[in-house]
């Protein structure tokens, strides 16, 4: 069995979502996906 955290299947989205946007609006998509770094790290 594996287990993720919520926090990697969100950064998942991350590419989905940020595509057709400006680079600009990938802060406000990040901010938005509540990540937490070091629980994705593991």
């Amino acid at each position: 069995m594996k287990l993720r955290s919520p926090g990697f299947s969100n950064l998942g989205l991350f590419g989905g979502l940020a595509k057709g946007h400006l680079l600009q609006d990938a802060v406000s998509i990040l901010g938005s996906l509540d990540l937490v770094i070091p629980e994705i790290d593991r």
